[in-house]
């Protein structure tokens, strides 16, 4: 065996520094996809059980709007929307 076979450390480019960071995006990048369904399921099931409790209580929409209206005057509301808004923007 040549002396220069025996010396020279084997590559592995599964284990590269380069890959590690390819799959870490990947790794990143599904849990992100499994984030959004799960947040896209929670609205789902947060606005059924609005229109069921609407239902129930006989809340009208000019009521929830209404609501709205009052709840988007505050100024804790106001921030938290911008805050929202500002995240969303990407």
């Amino acid at each position: 065996m040549p002396a220069s076979a025996a010396s020279s450390p084997s590559v592995d480019l599964h284990d590269s520094p380069t890959s590690r960071a390819i799959q870490a995006a990947a790794r990143q990048a599904q849990r992100a996809r499994r984030a959004e369904t799960v947040r896209l399921r929670q609205r789902a099931a947060l606005l059924e059980l609005l229109a069921q409790t609407m239902a129930e209580l006989h809340i009208s929409m000019a009521e929830l709007n209404a609501a709205r209206r009052a709840l988007a005057s505050s100024p804790a509301a106001a921030a938290a929307t911008d805050d929202y808004l500002d995240k969303t923007r990407d």
